[in-house]
């Protein structure tokens, strides 16, 4: 069993809606709780609430940090918020979410992860804060970066890195027992149009009607699915799913053009690995059998 943290911006894109529904039905899972990140953090809240109460768990959840450290030119907010009225749903109000984080990994010395599939500003304010939280962790698995050799359209494609520059690199240079990070060109790997995905993940039950209402509308506008967060998830309990390189990474926090850029140079003394590839097939098969024990 796996004593999980789940750090999320959800309320937009379906795959965050995705990566939870799949640690609800992980077995092996034990949800500690879940905090939110960036704008309307409590709505955000609202949202992964009301797909825990579909699912029938009950998880501790706060709403967390909706300013950035690093000034960013606009403030997200979460569209799929609108499907709210449709599901049961507690309120929320901002509070402390890295103090919340730091308590459950004291309580669970060297036994929680924490996945971040967010921008990274609840994490590099939690180790930031406690310095002692990065030692405390069993493992920190993230979402983040961007490694390929083709340079990307614009620098707000590597998102969680684009949208907290500065906290991106507090949370990459960080060591950790197990620090992990499922970069954009390896998720890109998963992507499946959306009729697929339809197939795949079926909405045949409380849990997976609720994901589809609050990210089918993104589904249908994007016409596809690329399971970003749901890989990060799906590697704590599969860990040879992906390959990984062990290196050092650099987040660029002042030049302009390439704001939140990350750079990877490899080394056995590294302090992050980084996944290379990801076996695709055995990947959906992993998340449609869980999700359809729903």
């Amino acid at each position: 069993m796996e004593k999980i943290l789940l750090d999320t911006d959800i309320g937009g894109d379906i795959d965050d809606a995705i990566c939870l529904a799949y640690l609800l039905k992980e077995p092996r899972c034990k949800l500690l709780g879940i905090t939110t990140v960036c704008g309307e953090s409590e709505k955000r809240a609202a949202v992964a609430d009301a797909i825990c109460k579909a699912s029938g768990v009950n998880v501790p959840i706060v709403a967390g940090m909706d300013s950035t450290l690093q000034p960013i030119p606009l403030y997200p907010t979460p569209d799929g918020a609108s499907a709210l009225e449709n599901w049961q749903h507690d309120t929320f109000e901002k509070a402390d979410a890295p103090e919340f984080l730091y308590q459950k990994i004291k309580e669970n010395p060297h036994e929680v992860v924490l996945i971040g599939i967010g921008n990274m500003t609840n994490i590099a304010t939690l180790f930031q804060t406690h310095p002692d939280a990065p030692d405390l962790l069993k493992g920190l698995y993230v979402m983040n970066g961007y490694f390929g050799l083709e340079q990307l359209p614009d620098p707000y494609y590597n998102w969680n890195s684009w949208v907290d520059p500065l906290a991106s690199s507090i949370v990459f240079s960080s060591r950790i027992e197990t620090h992990r990070a499922i970069p954009l060109e390896v998720t890109d790997m998963l992507t499946i149009e959306a009729k697929q995905a339809s197939t795949l993940l079926r909405a045949d039950s409380n849990l997976m009607k609720a994901v589809f209402d609050f990210g089918d509308a993104w589904l249908q506008k994007a016409g596809k699915l690329t399971s970003h967060d749901p890989l990060a998830a799906v590697s704590v309990f599969y860990p040879d799913i992906c390959s990984y390189e062990k290196g050092f990474v650099r987040v660029e926090t002042a030049q302009k053009s390439n704001m939140g850029g990350t750079s990877f140079t490899s080394s056995a003394d590294g302090n992050v690995e980084i996944a290379r590839a990801v076996d695709k097939e055995r990947f959906y098969r992993i998340l449609s059998t869980t999700l359809a024990e729903a």
